[in-house]
């Protein structure tokens, strides 16, 4: 499943509306860092950059909202993990560098990154390269 999350419920509404206007099954959840949107992954192409695409318009009016609605607030960029003794652990990124990996890499991809980051540092391996 691929999942998107949201901060405002309206703009949740929208994005859950036009997936359905597309014929693509909607789950949500709430948590305590926001609603996620999973639907499926294996979408057509066009369809699943028409949702991407959509989610994109929807990001920047959020972050307009939060502009207008909370001037003070700094934007926020985070990746939760678990470490290898099982701890969760949040890793905390940039927005502009979030934002340019978002532009390339799936959720999903991003996560992974971070992970095997994450292992690498816990277990160093410093043979090198061409010993791998």
């Amino acid at each position: 499943m691929m999942e998107y999350i949201f901060f405002d419920e309206t703009l949740c509404a929208r994005f859950i509306e036009f997936a359905h206007r597309l014929d693509v099954p909607c789950q949500q959840k709430q948590d305590d860092m926001g609603i996620t949107v999973a639907v499926p992954e294996d979408l057509d192409d066009s369809v699943a950059n028409s949702l991407e695409t959509h989610y994109d318009l929807l990001l920047e009016e959020q972050a307009e909202l939060t502009d207008e609605t909370e001037p003070d607030q700094k934007h926020a960029a985070a990746i939760c993990i678990n470490l290898a003794d099982g701890r969760p652990c949040t890793i905390r990124i940039e927005p502009a560098i979030m934002g340019r990996l978002m532009g390339c890499l799936s959720i999903e991809e991003i996560h992974a990154l971070a992970t095997t980051i994450a292992r690498n540092v816990e277990n160093p391996n410093d043979k090198p390269l061409c010993h791998t």
